[in-house]
């Protein structure tokens, strides 16, 4: 695969992380605690956290999507770029549990695969050690050569 950019080799990455685990919702609510801390507090993203460790509500999905979707293009209230993160992961997480409950008409496939790839975006964009940490032990390690 030496041939593929960085993006690419990324995606993969996000790929094979979403893919090994066996439990993904639960995974990509961990990966969205981690990255929650010290971003701000947000009851769309407390939402979004509360749903994916609750299969129940995981029909609900749609809604919370709509809600964090609302907020983060809330020109009213902008976020910040690490906010504006935040709340893709989130999205995506809202995405995942909608697809894992089977709710019609599903969002995008490969939605789960790309927690790894913003998270790592996430990472990259903070000097804040400890986020960092937090983050690779959640997502179960980093991207080898991006």
């Amino acid at each position: 695969m030496s041939d593929q950019t960085s993006p690419q080799r990324l995606y993969s990455w996000g790929r094979s992380r979403f893919e090994s685990q066996s439990a993904p919702v639960v995974w990509a609510g961990r990966v969205l605690r981690a990255a929650s801390r010290n971003l701000g507090d947000f009851p769309e993203v407390d939402d979004a956290l509360v749903l994916a460790a609750t299969e129940e509500r995981w029909p609900q999905a749609g809604d919370v999507f709509n809600r964090l979707r609302r907020r983060r293009l809330d020109q009213i209230a902008p976020l910040n770029e690490r906010q504006v993160l935040l709340f893709t992961l989130a999205e995506l997480v809202a995405k995942v549990a909608h697809n894992a409950a089977g709710v019609r008409p599903p969002f995008d496939h490969d939605s789960g695969w790309r927690i790894g790839p913003v998270a790592h975006r996430l990472m990259s964009a903070t000097d804040d050690s400890r986020l960092r940490a937090e983050l690779t032990t959640a997502l179960g390690g980093r991207p080898g050569d991006i």
